[in-house]
């Protein structure tokens, strides 16, 4: 079986399958054209050509015969079932068929019957014999006594589908027709399918008769009349198995079950779906029997139907637990979050978890499988990699991010649709915008702001310490200035000069440690005396060793006697520096210095009410110290300036990023409604009044009061905020005004703080200087403050031309723009729980169905519903039937639309099942009884 074969019937539901719809066989009397040996071709290579191509189900359709069909079912029956199949072998499905030709006016059309895949031969010579052909079977020149209206009758009686053949090329219904004849009317109305040879359709008709044909479903047939030609042209057609009913629903459905491509849909799976859910051990879901309940998905359209109370919550719910798309509900959709916790909790607090409770979800991340697992018991999710025979553990981190599913209740689109602030959030978890990646660089860029404005206050705080040590210096030197005119000032510096450098030469007791300490080396270290009674003097070896120490021990008693002679140097030399110091004309000096220095004491100690002399070596030690700070203060100003020039660019980095936030959601607002005709949405940059003062008041933390100051709904401009929240509708496109009053507002604010700003309460005045004291930084978060951006939303009514506001819609209007928008943007799996309850079916049909039938094909969508129009005309490719039965959530069938069974379901679980049913197939009649 090929790659893509495996990947298409891996998952339930309906799928695409490769079909040609027209073949010949050696038995219709052209086959092979000039080459006479293909007529001797046996089944199993007509088959292995037809597997070859890869094709899912084959029309078998000779001229007038169906001689071939039963050899060729018994053959692939022998293939299919064989325990040693070749290596070509692909599963395929034979429609039993023949190509009829018309002998209406002796035109000879050529049509197609096809029939079910369980019909045999019989079937096809039944309805040759109803128009006329007993015989000659095979050729292509047999015709009908029969019209083409009465053939097409005669093949439906038979329960088959007529399929005017090759319509645009010789023998077909179309060839040479520009123009509708009312007998070529007549003929098109009797079919809703045509095989043609080109496609598009060549657009030389005129406009009544091209209306006809765009009505028609267009298939593609390959007319292989060698065995080469076999699957060179084809169709995709949807079906949950083939069978005639499944291929006729598609057929009437053809807008979105017939493709006429190359390339093979199924190919196209979304990057992330969902594949199985295990539920074991929970209250009223997974205990029947001592077995889980399960449920497997298409990557496609999943609807879950049921009555109320058979457990369609449970599954979603369940879902959003295993994936933790619990954690942030609370912002979004609080009442939703609170349901949610009661759904979580023990069966003894009215919830449904016992202590064995296990949710498993496999899901499909780029072609490879994972199970995401959640045990009541406070194990938290664990994440496996699931390989072909084994599970690997991962890091569950990130799991939002690397599984990307949004899940939405009724209740939740309906807050979203009442707080569009709510609506943003699901607009900013869109990858376009990356919400994410844009609050990472925007905090960094902010904390730098306020990094560097802590850097300002600290060099001001510095800048105004130096003022007051400039000042301080002035008075100290004013000081010293008067102490040294009396001349006080030399003779103390003289002393402290000679002094000083007095004190510069090293101690005595320098020489002195180095003379002790060799002196004890020469102590500690003296060699004992040769042991001579050890050695006999007869003996010459010993003898040698003797002689040896002694020439040794006296080389050492040498170099004692040098060690004491180096101190003795030591000695000689410390008192030698003494007598040349001493004797020196310097040191003549420092003792003048030192007597003037006493005399200058003895003069202070008789004068009491003088200056104290040790205040002096203070004043000149404070000014070296004052000296050295102003010098190291001397560049805070360029500092200051260097930091305030940064402290602007962060701002710009900031409404610049702003900025980006605002083009990346408006970018992707335009791009999803772009095409929507009936929900429309603005954004308006800083637009959002409703939490300006809510903001102001957290970021300055004033809770409440000062109502006269901040903002009063009066018409005032007098407020703070006012004329920011009151401004009109045409003036909050002025973003130059919206700056400029956010500019003003945060000025204000802060000249309040400081005092300048006089026109306001004061206790309101003294409440912000006190913050300004007390935290300071809470104005610079002021400054990096801007509003949220607004967004609009509008509808279009039923039947208008005109958008208007989703504020003035009924709550169904409401509920459906908001769930069509979510419907159209984004890949990731998209989950809803029953939507419909406040919507009519006429807003289902425009808003939701329309978006289903266009978005499933890129992202797996899951539903659970009552409406019928939802699962039909949303063209579900997998349907699961719910019940409640013996106390537990239970799985009672599911299937593809045109699945009797599930058709029946429909009918009678869904109010208006029937109707939506015949709405989509309003071409034939289904039997749903």
């Amino acid at each position: 079986m090929s790659d893509s074969k495996k990947n298409a019937s891996r998952y339930p539901g309906s799928r695409w399958w490769k079909f040609d719809f027209h073949t010949h066989t050696p038995k219709s009397k052209d086959f092979g054209r000039n080459d006479k040996s293909q007529k001797d071709i046996s089944p199993e290579e007509w088959l292995k050509k037809a597997m070859q191509s890869n094709l899912d189900c084959v029309a078998i359709t000779d001229h007038n015969s169906g001689e071939w069909i039963d050899a060729l079912n018994k053959k692939n029956t022998e293939l299919e079932e064989s325990d040693n199949k070749p290596e070509w072998f692909n599963k395929l499905i034979i429609f039993p068929g023949v190509e009829i030709t018309v002998g209406e006016s002796g035109s000879g059309i050529h049509l197609l019957a096809v029939f079910d895949p369980k019909s045999a031969k019989e079937k096809v010579t039944g309805v040759l014999g109803a128009c006329g052909i007993t015989e000659q079977h095979g050729d292509p020149k047999t015709y009908t006594n029969t019209s083409f209206i009465g053939t097409v009758k005669k093949i439906k009686e038979h329960k088959g589908i007529a399929i005017p053949a090759h319509v645009d090329c010789i023998r077909g219904l179309l060839k040479g027709k520009e123009t509708l004849s009312s007998q070529l009317k007549e003929s098109l109305k009797s079919v809703f399918v045509a095989e043609f040879r080109n496609l598009p359709v060549d657009n030389d008709m005129d406009s009544e008769l091209k209306m006809e044909v765009d009505r028609l479903a267009k298939v593609r047939g390959s007319d292989s009349h060698t065995i080469e030609e076999i699957g060179r042209r084809f169709s995709w057609i949807k079906m949950s198995e083939p069978s005639i009913d499944d291929l006729r629903g598609a057929l009437v459905d053809h807008k979105y079950s017939v493709k006429n491509q190359s390339e093979n849909p199924n190919d196209s799976l979304p990057n992330v779906f969902l594949s199985k859910l295990t539920i074991e051990k929970m209250a009223h879901c997974g205990r029947i029997n001592k077995k889980p309940f399960l449920m497997k998905f298409s990557p496609r359209f999943n609807s879950i139907i049921g009555g109320r109370g058979t457990g369609k919550t449970t599954v979603i719910e369940s879902i959003r637990i295993v994936t933790r798309r619990d954690k942030g509900l609370e912002k979004e959709a609080p009442r939703v979050k609170d349901e949610l916790i009661k759904f979580m909790e023990s069966t003894q607090k009215s919830g449904v978890m016992l202590d064995g409770t296990e949710i498993k979800l496999e899901l499909n991340r780029h072609d490879k499988k994972f199970q995401i697992r959640w045990r009541y018991n406070g194990e938290g999710n664990v994440l496996e990699k699931i390989c072909d025979s084994s599970q690997e553990k991962e890091d569950p981190i990130n799991l939002k991010e690397r599984f990307p599913i949004s899940i939405f209740s009724q209740k939740h689109i309906n807050e979203l649709s009442s707080k569009p602030r709510g609506l943003m959030r699901v607009i900013d978890r869109s990858s376009e915008v990356n919400i994410t990646d844009w609050k990472g660089k925007s905090r960094k860029v902010r904390n730098k702001f306020l990094q560097l404005r802590e850097q300002k206050r600290s060099l001001l705080l510095q800048l105004d310490e130096r003022r007051k040590l400039q000042v301080k210096l002035g008075d100290i030197n004013n000081d010293i200035n008067t102490f040294e005119e009396k001349g006080y000032a030399e003779i103390l510096n003289n002393y402290q000069r000679y002094n000083q450098q007095k004190n510069a030469f090293y101690e005595d007791s320098v020489f002195d440690s180095l003379s002790l300490n060799i002196r004890a080396l020469v102590s500690e270290f003296q060699p004992a005396d040769f042991p001579v009674h050890l050695f006999t003097e007869s003996d010459e070896i010993t003898n040698e060793v003797k002689r040896i120490c002694e020439k040794i021990n006296l080389e050492y008693e040498g170099i004692m006697e040098s060690l004491k002679s180096v101190a003795s140097r030591i000695d000689e030399l410390k008192n030698k520096r003494t007598r040349k110091i001493n004797g020196s004309k310097w040191y003549k000096l420092l003792e003048e210095s030192d007597l003037r220095y006493k005399e200058l004491v003895d003069r202070y100690k008789e004068k009491p009410n003088m200056l104290d002399l040790s205040t002096y070596g203070k004043w000149v030690q404070d000014r070296n110290d004052m000296q050295l700070k102003l010098r190291s203060l001397d560049h805070i100003e360029t500092n200051i300036d260097s930091i305030e020039s940064q402290i602007e660019q962060t701002l710009i980095e900031l409404e610049a990023l702003r900025d980006e936030l605002f083009d990346k959601r408006k970018n992707f607002i335009s791009k999803v409604t772009k095409n929507n005709e009936f929900v429309s949405m603005e954004l308006v940059q800083f637009g959002d009044e409703s939490n300006v003062e809510a903001d102001y008041r957290n970021i300055l933390g004033i809770e409440n009061g000062f109502r006269s100051n901040i903002y009063e709904d009066n018409g005032s401009e007098q407020p703070i905020l006012n004329r920011l929240i009151n401004m009109n509708d045409n003036d909050k496109n002025e973003l130059p005004l919206i700056k400029e009053n956010l500019k003003n507002i945060k000025a204000i604010t802060r000249e309040i703080a400081v005092g300048t700003y006089t026109d306001v309460d004061r206790r309101y005045q003294r409440h912000l200087g006190k913050k300004l004291k007390s935290d300071p930084e809470i104005f610079d978060k002021l400054d990096a403050w801007w509003p949220e951006d607004k967004l609009i939303v509008k509808y279009r009514p039923q039947g208008s031309k005109k958008f208007q506001s989703l504020e003035k819609g009924s709550a169904g209007q409401k509920a459906a723009a908001i769930l069509a928008f979510l419907l159209n943007h984004g890949d990731e799996p998209l989950i809803i729980d029953q939507p419909e309850d406040d919507l009519d079916n006429a807003l289902i049909y425009d808003l939701v169905v329309k978006q289903l039938q266009e978005n499933k094909s890129k992202r797996q969508i899951i539903i659970a519903t009552h409406n019928p129009n939802i699962v039909v005309n949303g063209d579900s490719e997998l349907v699961h039937v719910f019940e409640f039965k013996n106390g537990q959530v239970q799985t009672k069938r599911q299937g593809g639309l045109v699945d009797k069974i599930i058709r029946e379901n429909i009918c009678s679980i869904l109010e208006g099942g029937k109707e939506a049913l015949e709405k989509r197939y309003n071409r034939i009649t289904l039997n749903t009884t």
